[in-house]
């Protein structure tokens, strides 16, 4: 059936006018925001309690996915996670102003002058420190070195005394006094799995010679290096009259800040190398 003339007329002037809005339409369309699409609810991982996993559209820096920040050596580095992915804090528990270890990821909360004296107090008899006196002993007795005691089984016993005494002197010398007359932080904050393995490595062994002030400053360790010295100066009222001179004295004081440094090591990396050995289950 063959339509009128009028009729094809209005079809072809409506497709005619339908052409021209098009692009006009097009650029209104594109000059407005398109609407945000609705969020994928998070779920939960079963296999790691508390941890999150949500879709792209829910990913923000609000408080729900923000990424915990790391604080160590005075400064809050954040954790990086891939898009969508909210990061928990670092294993263990609430650090206490009184615990000498702040895992990586824990802020740690102030120190009264008090909590420095008790801090110094219990880290001079714990079981990390006993066994660092036996391992002292042991490698002076081994290779018949400072303090020269002798190599039998007596000098063994006081080499063994000489390491407790001077470990638990320069623990309340650096921790209880030069601490809080420095006003510093006397404990050691953990880098952890964030960074590389040599950042990690040099970090916690120039922790003896690089503090932090109560405010979380880098500075110095005037602390520890005067505690120290302080310690070794002490050990002139017990160890043998070969030990006692000056160069002596500064020998003790330099192998124990470096005995101090493998001790932050240990630190650093021991809760990783009992997991890979598989003596405890991670957490």
């Amino acid at each position: 059936m063959t339509l009128p003339v009028s009729l094809r007329s209005m079809q072809r002037l409506l497709l005619i006018a339908t052409l021209i809005c098009a692009p006009a339409h097009h650029a209104v369309a594109d000059s407005t925001e398109p609407p945000a699409p609705a969020p994928i609810p998070a779920a939960s991982l079963p296999d790691s309690p508390g941890a999150l996993v949500a879709g792209p559209a829910s990913f923000s820096s609000s408080n729900d996915t923000a990424v915990p920040a790391e604080f160590f050596d005075g400064q809050a580095a954040k954790a990086t996670a891939s898009p969508g992915a909210t990061a928990t804090a670092s294993t263990g528990t609430e650090p206490l102003p009184r615990v000498k270890f702040v895992y990586a990821g824990k802020k740690a909360p102030s120190q009264t002058a008090t909590d420095k004296v008790v801090l110094g107090l219990r880290e001079s008899i714990t079981p990390f420190s006993m066994i660092a006196w036996v391992f002292s002993a042991g490698w002076a007795q081994l290779i018949d070195g400072s303090p020269n005691y002798g190599t039998n089984g007596k000098a063994f016993s006081q080499r063994l005394g000489a390491a407790a005494a001077l470990g638990a002197s320069k623990e309340i010398f650096s921790d209880s006094v030069m601490a809080p007359i420095f006003h510093q932080d006397p404990r050691y904050y953990q880098l952890g799995h964030g960074h590389k393995f040599i950042n990690r490595a040099i970090y916690a062994g120039t922790r003896p010679i690089i503090g932090r002030t109560d405010s979380g400053k880098t500075i110095p360790n005037y602390a520890f290096i005067i505690g120290t010295a302080g310690a070794a100066g002490l050990t002139t009222a017990y160890y043998p009259p070969k030990n006692v001179t000056g160069a002596q004295v500064a020998q003790t004081w330099a192998t124990s800040l470096g005995g101090s440094s493998l001790g932050y090591l240990v630190s650093e990396f021991g809760g990783e190398v009992i997991q890979m050995l598989h003596i405890t289950k991670p957490k």
